[in-house]
Protein backbone atom coordinates (compact mmCIF):
# COMPACT_ATOMS: atom_id res chain seq x y z
CA UNK A 1 0.00 0.00 0.00
CA UNK A 2 1.21 3.51 -0.74
CA UNK A 3 0.27 6.93 0.51
CA UNK A 4 0.46 10.50 -0.64
CA UNK A 5 -0.17 13.92 0.79
CA UNK A 6 -2.35 16.62 -0.62
CA UNK A 7 0.06 19.35 -1.77
CA UNK A 8 -1.21 21.72 0.93
CA UNK A 9 -0.71 19.08 3.63
CA UNK A 10 2.84 18.42 2.47
CA UNK A 11 3.60 22.13 2.64
CA UNK A 12 2.08 22.29 6.13
CA UNK A 13 4.20 19.34 7.27
CA UNK A 14 7.36 20.94 5.89
CA UNK A 15 6.52 24.23 7.61
CA UNK A 16 6.03 22.37 10.90
CA UNK A 17 9.36 20.54 10.51
CA UNK A 18 11.11 23.86 9.82
CA UNK A 19 9.40 25.48 12.82
CA UNK A 20 10.48 22.72 15.21
CA UNK A 21 14.00 22.80 13.79
CA UNK A 22 14.15 26.54 14.51
CA UNK A 23 13.01 25.89 18.08
CA UNK A 24 15.78 23.37 18.70
CA UNK A 25 18.33 21.79 16.39
CA UNK A 26 17.31 18.22 15.64
CA UNK A 27 13.74 18.64 16.83
CA UNK A 28 12.40 19.06 13.31
CA UNK A 29 14.08 15.85 12.20
CA UNK A 30 12.71 14.05 15.24
CA UNK A 31 9.22 15.31 14.45
CA UNK A 32 9.53 14.19 10.81
CA UNK A 33 10.73 10.77 11.97
CA UNK A 34 7.73 10.36 14.28
CA UNK A 35 5.35 11.37 11.49
CA UNK A 36 6.97 8.79 9.20
CA UNK A 37 6.72 6.08 11.87
CA UNK A 38 3.04 6.86 12.34
CA UNK A 39 2.39 6.68 8.61
CA UNK A 40 4.11 3.29 8.50
CA UNK A 41 1.90 2.00 11.35
CA UNK A 42 -1.21 3.14 9.51
CA UNK A 43 -0.01 1.38 6.36
CA UNK A 44 0.73 -1.81 8.31
CA UNK A 45 -2.59 -1.83 10.16
CA UNK A 46 -5.05 0.15 8.02
CA UNK A 47 -8.16 -1.26 9.71
CA UNK A 48 -6.95 -0.30 13.19
CA UNK A 49 -7.66 3.37 12.54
Amino acid sequence: MTYSFYPEAEIELNVAVDYYEECEVGLGAEFAYEVQKTIQRVLEFPTAW
